[in-house]
């Protein structure tokens, strides 16, 4: 093939379908390209960053978070959500709290308060809009960290003990080929998912080494292979035990095409492989481009073994570049990553303008500039912590920059992320290319662009924040057309009643609402003919895949530290109510009637005669079953009856059906058998009068009062028509406390503990690239450190990390 071959590169796939559209109207490529362009402007997708304030909690801590929402394509800010779901998960993937965030020009900043009943383990933070759920969820934004509890004792990290492990194998563009020589990725994963280093050979059926590897960083390295045809490979290695352990290779192809890139300085050098059979002259395609925007596409002739050809790395933006060489045909054949690294991040310079003392207030001046020294102006957010209270690995960090450009576009785990931007080297970039022949990528299917096959969103872009869900029959579970919804606040001094029809399908959606988190509601169906045989189904949240895979640090000392921290607090009345520490132990005297025991009661009295709690109805298979057996009630004509025949009414001694109230809503007693056991929080019986009396005349023969396990959790069960909504609002955003000691009523004989010492999500440089900040310093002296992250309204995307000392 001659060298001087011309790609038809374009920097936007739009130019690129409308020069090809003129010339080659039946070009096989021309209509690859349409359809991928199709896909990407009508079907956007967004991604998520989210920067935290450290790396690591103690229980009863608050998360500050800000989160940077972008399109895929370019990584510009997102104008198309306008809500965040940021959520708490668990190592058995259990969702354990859940807040809302309104979106502004694509940033959203709040903060997660941490229970101090939540135990000592490994933690994911999970972040999407609406919009993302008609996507792959593993594109979601998540990541784990640690959660120490200060009440335990016993953290200290295990030692790692020897695990299996598994060697896998990854051919340079998908297919080893018979007879021609190629780059196998290689990657040893121990047991854990983390990557480990070892040696090894390949060997033949006579058991003759043809090539030799070593995986380094997070267990990954390459070799080069030229297999033979009919031929049986083997890897063998030997375990830290001195054990050998052995893994076939695949088999080689006896037919079939190949991609091979390398990239030096600014040429990346393309070579298509092909077998005998294959190298005839069709003409086959290749197409390059970054997140459904292509940069370059060109025919290429098979002529022969190997066809090559040269493009320039300054073609395609920084970040991931995926290279597909499709036949005649227009089927994929193979694939190749290539991560371009232009270091074109924005720099951002940090300079404290006076010596900085503890308890005394610093200045920092910030300048941002983009690689060509021009002044920026962007949005950025800003964390500075006490290194000595807070030891970090920033190889270990998600950063904007490595989960933006690298691992939101990447499928599985990524092992120190941060590590390959972080003092980028020769050696660093060799190893990211290890990573990008063996790392799965998948944002589309080459297989349905071609067939047409377009997204099906079966959710919508929230421009506000909305409350939908489905309704369907009780008994035949199917969709109720037209059903009635009202949604009713029960919040004092918020007034609110919305109605709305569900459309042929039953689904409904309250729309434009803009609540507080601290808002509760009563939401109530029936069908067209006023029937209330019907079931809500709130739309939750998405399944939790998997916890990713995280290191697990040692947190001794950062509790040690959290503990003196709270301690020092609870000494000037300044500690977190929520918090409690394992100090005191107060006994009281039991009382004969429980007083206020179930979580979110709306028991007027404050008291009952007798308590279900919900340890009692674990185990239940019906709510009905928990009543046989209640002293004070019994079943008299089919309904549950005071069984003291005591109390009588002038017009009747028959006794009257007791009053039943599911969370503060009263219903009839035939409801209770759809009532599911394990979502109430309690039962509260009510027979003495003076229990009763603020019931009026509907409690006047008892009161039971169900309460379900909605108040504190933000998923809501689904029992029948009527059901209880908590948590659905905005969640209040939390101010960072600081001490200001230039004022002279703040007590300055504190010790001043904090880890987090500044926090501010919403720092913006002006035209000239400038912004300054000021903060008091904590009361322990040492090395503080200030991450900055953030962007431009292009895409532009910069971080910073600046130490200074404390004296």
């Amino acid at each position: 093939m001659p060298s001087n071959l011309k790609l038809k590169l374009s920097l936007l796939s739009v130019l690129a379908i409308v020069c090809l559209s003129f010339k080659y109207p039946d070009d096989p490529l021309e209509k690859i390209l349409k359809q991928l362009a199709k896909l990407t402007t009508t079907y956007p997708q967004e991604k998520i960053h989210l920067q935290t304030d450290k790396p690591y909690y103690a229980s009863g801590e608050t998360i500050f978070m800000k989160a940077y929402l972008v399109t895929a394509e370019k990584n510009e800010p997102s104008f198309l959500s306008a809500v965040l779901y940021v959520e708490l998960i668990d190592a058995k993937n259990n969702i354990k709290k859940k807040i809302t965030l309104p979106v502004d020009k694509g940033t959203a900043f709040g903060n997660l308060s941490l229970a101090d009943s939540l135990a000592s383990g490994q933690y994911s933070i999970r972040a999407y809009t609406h919009y993302m759920r008609n996507y792959d969820e593993r594109f979601f934004f998540q990541k784990s960290f640690n959660i120490g509890n200060v009440n335990e004792t016993n953290t200290a990290k295990t030692e790692d003990k020897a695990q299996a492990f598994d060697l896998q194998f990854f051919p340079e563009g998908g297919t080893l080929l018979a007879n021609v020589r190629a780059k196998v990725g290689v990657k040893a994963v121990a047991a854990n998912g983390f990557g480990i280093n070892l040696s090894g050979y390949i060997e033949n059926t006579k058991k003759e080494k043809v090539a030799q590897f070593t995986t380094e960083h997070a267990g990954m390295g390459v070799f080069a292979l030229m297999p033979q045809a009919g031929e049986k490979y083997t890897a063998v290695v030997a375990t830290s035990t001195g054990q050998t352990k052995t893994f076939d290779l695949p088999q080689a192809s006896a037919s079939g095409h190949a991609l091979a890139i390398n990239a030096a300085d600014d040429n990346i050098n393309i070579r298509v492989a092909s077998t005998p059979d294959l190298a005839t002259g069709k003409e086959l395609y290749v197409v390059a481009q970054a997140n459904g925007v292509v940069y370059a596409s060109f025919p290429i002739k098979a002529e022969s073994a190997n066809v090559s050809v040269t493009a320039r790395s300054s073609t395609f933006p920084t970040g991931i570049v995926q290279f597909t060489l499709f036949d005649s045909n227009s089927k994929p054949i193979a694939e190749r990553l290539l991560f371009v690294n232009h270091q074109d991040a924005l720099k951002i310079n940090i300079r404290d303008t006076k010596p900085a003392h503890t308890k005394s207030k610093t200045e920092l001046d910030f300048m941002v500039s983009d690689a060509n020294g021009n002044p920026i102006d962007g949005n950025f957010s800003v964390a500075i912590t006490d290194m000595g209270k807070v030891p970090f690995d920033d190889d270990q960090e998600t950063t904007i920059l490595s989960n933006l450009l690298l691992t939101s576009d990447l499928k599985g785990y990524v092992e120190k992320p941060n590590y390959y931007f972080n003092n980028v080297t020769d050696e660093k970039a060799r190893q990211l290319d290890n990573l990008m022949l063996t790392q799965g990528w998948r944002r589309f299917v080459w297989k349905d662009i071609q067939e047409d096959k377009m997204p099906v969103l079966n959710y919508r872009i929230e421009k506000s924040l909305e409350i939908g869900g489905t309704i369907v029959y009780d008994a035949s579970k199917k969709p109720v057309p037209n059903a009635r919804v009202t949604l009713l606040s029960t919040t004092k001094n918020f007034t609110m009643v919305l109605d709305t029809i569900a459309d042929a399908n039953g689904r409904f959606i309250f729309d434009r609402l803009d609540l507080p988190d601290s808002v509760t509601f009563i939401m109530q169906a029936k069908s067209k003919n006023e029937s209330d045989n019907v079931l809500i189904r709130l739309d939750g949240s998405p399944t939790v895949l998997s916890n990713p895979v995280g290191n697990t640090f040692n947190l001794t000392e950062y509790l040690a530290e959290t503990r003196k921290r709270y301690a020092d607090l609870k000494k000037y009345n300044m500690l977190d109510g929520a918090i409690q520490l394992n100090e005191v132990n107060i006994k009281s005297k039991k009382s004969p009637i429980p007083v206020n025991q179930i979580r979110g009661s709306r028991n007027l009295a404050g008291q009952a005669d007798y308590v279900i709690t919900k340890d009692k109805l674990r185990h239940q298979t019906g709510l009905e079953q928990a009543f046989l057996g209640i002293p004070g009630i019994m079943l008299y004509a089919g309904n549950y009856v005071r069984s003291s025949f005591r109390t009588v009414s002038i017009t009747s001694v028959v006794p009257k059906p007791i009053m039943v109230l599911l969370d503060g809503v009263q219903i009839g007693q035939d409801k209770i058998k759809d009532i599911p056991p394990g979502t109430v929080e309690g039962i509260e019986v009510l027979t003495s009068n003076y229990n009763t009396v603020l019931y009026g005349q509907d409690g006047y023969w008892g009161v039971v009062l169900i309460t379900t396990k909605q108040l504190d959790e933000f998923e809501t069960v689904t029992t029948f028509n009527k059901i209880r909504l908590a948590n659905r609002g905005f969640t209040t955003i939390k101010e960072f406390y600081m001490p200001n000691y230039d004022d002279p009523q703040v007590n300055k004989e504190m010790e001043d503990l904090r880890t987090t010492v500044f926090w501010q999500p919403n720092l913006n440089s002006d035209i000239k690239g400038k912004a300054k900040l000021s903060y008091f310093n904590a009361g322990s002296p040492g090395t503080y450190k200030v991450t900055v992250e953030g962007m431009d309204a292009f895409g532009n995307l910069g971080r910073k990390v600046y130490t200074y000392e404390v004296k």
